[in-house]
């Protein structure tokens, strides 16, 4: 088997159709397709049922409700094939996406391919294209890195291949006590145990925004105490792994910087929420003093500095018209 195919499902009946359709109708040889009913309560379990008894590739498994994680590391625990891909249950593929996923493989046994997606509400789209890269230098493969975790790039794992004898190996899973930030974390320590990485600019993946209700849309109450949580979690690892203490720094600085740009996601919350003007601003001017207080340190570059210049010097209004591009 070269490739498993991991799709959580939770309420997911009004999609999941599209969703597997898609992975079907299109040559799947040596493709496995997993999929791990979370205690959905709708029709998705008696879908995913029907699906399993007239396709052989497909496993079906059912759990307990508990969150996107536990379902991920379920199928990760009893995946088979070389390779690993998420496929979120909202979304589907392009009829492209198995043949640029393994005509990339053929190329070079990549332990890590990553590939560009279209966005759509259902009337409009957005591709979001990632310029091609390829690697099998450290250095090299290091500074992408860090360039991916200022950018946000690597935060997904829906558009992205991993090796999974690197999984394997270093016994990774989704950090089951997180569910902001979950997938950041996972792909940042996998980040580090890469070496040879390759960005292909195929859009071969539909990401659907059109549920107002899905999970990536919703107000993070203990949005705080999640980035601390995740926080110890990464600064223990990098402690832990063979970067050298310079690689660490940076680790660290790129961090960091991601933790606070959660002043830009809380003041789309704030907008979303309906919270006035003038109450926004004063909220905001409140998370600035809580991020300045920690000191924190950047990765150089005008990015960085650009990002985070508004929430130094406390430029709420600046603050609260980016949210949204910075947040998307």
């Amino acid at each position: 088997m070269q490739l498993s195919v991991i799709i959580p499902v939770y309420k997911a009946e009004k999609t999941i159709r599209r969703c597997l359709d898609s992975l079907l109708n299109q040559p799947h040889e040596d493709t496995e397709i997993i999929l791990i009913n979370d205690g959905s309560p709708d029709l998705s379990g008696l879908i995913c049922r029907e699906y399993a008894q007239k396709h052989t590739e497909i496993r079906y498994i059912e759990k307990e409700n508990g969150g996107v994680s536990t379902a991920r590391n379920m199928g990760l625990d009893i995946a088979t094939g070389d390779y690993v891909v998420f496929v979120d249950s909202d979304d589907w593929v392009y009829d492209t996406y198995f043949s640029v996923i393994k005509n990339s493989l053929a190329e070079n046994d990549w332990d890590l391919l990553q590939f560009s997606q279209n966005y759509t509400d259902g009337n409009t789209e957005k591709p979001r294209i990632q310029e091609a890269f390829k690697s099998d230098d450290h250095k090299v493969i290091f500074n992408k890195i860090i360039e991916y975790m200022c950018h946000k790039h690597i935060n997904k794992p829906i558009d992205k291949v991993y090796k999974r004898s690197i999984i394997e190996e270093k016994h990774l899973r989704f950090h089951p006590d997180l569910c902001v930030g979950e997938d950041r974390t996972f792909n940042i320590v996998f980040s580090l145990n890469i070496k040879k990485w390759c960005v292909v600019s195929d859009l071969i993946y539909w990401v659907s925004l059109e549920n107002g209700e899905s999970l990536s849309r919703q107000k993070r109450d203990n949005l705080d105490e999640q980035i601390d949580i995740a926080e110890k979690y990464l600064f223990e690892v990098i402690e832990k792994s063979s970067a050298t203490s310079d690689e660490q720094e940076m680790l660290i600085k790129a961090i960091q910087f991601d933790n606070m740009r959660s002043v830009y996601t809380k003041a789309k919350y704030l907008r979303r929420n309906g919270v006035g003007l003038f109450a926004r601003l004063k909220e905001l001017n409140t998370y600035c003093n809580q991020v300045n207080k920690q000191n924190f340190s950047y990765p150089p570059g005008k990015f960085c500095t650009l990002i985070s210049l508004p929430v130094k010097l406390k430029l709420t209004p600046v603050l609260d018209a980016m949210a949204w591009v910075l947040t998307r």
